[in-house]
């Protein structure tokens, strides 16, 4: 298993996997139909659309988790300067897994390696947009230290106390 930065080249492979996540999401969730969605409103979904793909390449803290050449998971996420008081800020805006690969610490190494450019890159806070129902996530992000409650964004402080993981 290699985590390794997205690359434009990605963008198909990336594409489907996030989708297929979302759509496994929405049908948890929506009373509607996958199928009777618009295409507009799927298209526009998640941070692989063709607008928004490119922005995150360019800004190097999103990663791919390959397998023998295929794409099995991405983290996509950004800097944000002078935001809610910090100066440099890590926001992950999504992350997803094939659900055959599942359970096999691929989610945590990927957000443990987009941490660590974060940081890297002078980030002091990691804020990562989160589901409170989603409680694989949950369990995940505690383990990394994040701290939840029930707003769905999961904060790290990467330079104060960590808060304990056990609720």
């Amino acid at each position: 298993m290699e985590i390794r930065h997205m690359e434009m080249k990605d963008l198909k492979a990336v594409r489907d996997l996030e989708l297929l996540c979302i759509r496994e999401y929405f049908e948890k969730i929506m009373e509607n139909k996958w199928e009777d969605l618009p295409k507009e409103f799927i298209d526009s979904l998640g941070a692989s659309n063709p607008r928004s793909f490119r922005h995150y390449v360019e800004e190097g803290t999103s990663f791919v988790a390959e397998e023998d050449g295929i794409a099995v998971g991405f983290i996509f996420a950004k800097m944000v300067h002078h935001i809610y008081n910090v100066e440099n800020m890590l926001w992950v805006e999504n992350m997803g897994v094939d659900p055959y690969y599942r359970r096999l610490g691929i989610a945590y190494r990927m957000l443990q390696r987009c941490i660590e450019e974060g940081k890297r890159l002078g980030a002091t806070v990691v804020h990562s947009a989160i589901q409170p129902d989603n409680l694989p996530s949950l369990m995940l992000h505690r383990k990394l230290g994040f701290f939840t409650d029930s707003r769905e964004v999961a904060l790290l402080d990467l330079e104060g106390p960590k808060p304990s993981a056990s609720r």
